[in-house]
């Protein structure tokens, strides 16, 4: 996709996300409205690290972020968390997955270069899927103690049994693993210093 339609793709969701906080406001959803606010401002942080930094992300990096937040946004604010049960969550694991894989790739790769570490492929694979998973683990602990202290969030318990836990867990497992097959295809006609050199803004 041409960067700057996946860039206005990206400025798309964000604006999905306002809308939901200004519904969330005019319904009296005033607990849901701070969690969009808060979705919405963590949408800005890869526009802010890539100024501060001097860095440039690829486009589907802040359309994948984006696209994760506005999903659990609508989720809770729209109710489609229960209206579409299972699968508006299912598929709002595997975005997020995916996105936070793609987080985790991109970051060891830019270790990778600036520590000297002189990882091989195979073990950015492995760190993409690992990390994935750890991130995804904690947010179902999340979940799990949010039920157990207050009873659930403003749109009902968290978690529904192991089987919707462990399935989450799959799913964000499978995003991951998309990612990595991205990666190793990648690999086969790029360099490592590729992807550095563009987050560096050299290319």
């Amino acid at each position: 996709m041409n960067e700057k339609y996946g860039m206005y793709l990206a400025y798309f969701f964000q604006l999905l996300i306002g809308i939901n906080v200004v519904y969330a406001f005019f319904s009296g959803q005033y607990e849901a409205m701070f969690t969009g606010l808060l979705m919405f401002f963590l949408t800005l942080i890869p526009y802010v690290v890539a100024r501060r930094k001097n860095v440039t992300f690829p486009w589907f990096v802040y359309l994948l972020i984006a696209m994760a937040l506005w999903f659990h946004t609508a989720g809770y604010i729209q109710g489609y968390y229960i209206t579409f049960y299972p699968y508006y969550d299912k598929i709002a694991h595997l975005v997020s997955g995916t996105a936070v894989a793609m987080l985790g790739f991109l970051g060891v790769v830019f270790l990778d270069k600036y520590w000297n570490m002189n990882l091989r492929t195979l073990f950015i694979v492995g760190f993409t899927i690992i990390f994935g998973m750890a991130l995804a683990g904690f947010w179902e602990i999340y979940e799990y103690l949010v039920d157990k202290i207050t009873g659930g969030s403003f749109a009902g318990p968290m978690q529904h049994g192991l089987d919707d836990t462990m399935l989450d867990m799959m799913f964000v497992l499978a995003g991951s693993i998309i990612v990595s097959i991205l990666a190793v295809l990648y690999f086969k006609t790029h360099l490592k210093e590729d992807i550095t050199g563009f987050l560096s803004g050299n290319l």
